[in-house]
């Protein structure tokens, strides 16, 4: 081991009796997620679109017209309707996330 990995809050040097817990690997993957965002291009922070056209929707979650119309029909996620085009909340997309979101740690 060198000097510089001795020294007082250097954190690179990794030793044995260390142990990565699950809320180690969280807060990794949070302050990744974070960064990924931040380094996106057209991406201040916050979406600048609120309300997306279902080919924004398919787009954003990789899914079929048909899964799509499923998630509307079985109540899943909200939309409205204006005129022949059906608007989705980017929010209600998000909420949609976190409630089948399965926890790491049981």
């Amino acid at each position: 081991m060198t000097k510089e990995e001795n020294q007082p809050g250097n954190h690179s040097a990794v030793y044995t009796h260390q142990l990565v817990t699950v809320a180690d690997l969280e807060r990794f993957k949070d302050q990744m997620l974070q960064e990924i965002r931040r380094m996106l291009p057209g991406s201040t922070g916050q979406s600048s679109k609120q309300w997306l056209k279902s080919r924004e929707v398919r787009k954003l979650l990789d899914i079929s017209p048909g899964k799509l119309h499923a998630l509307r029909i079985n109540r899943q996620l909200s939309f409205m309707r204006v005129g022949g085009t059906i608007y989705y909340d980017r929010a209600d997309i998000e909420k949609m996330f976190e409630k089948f979101k399965f926890s790491a740690a049981k």
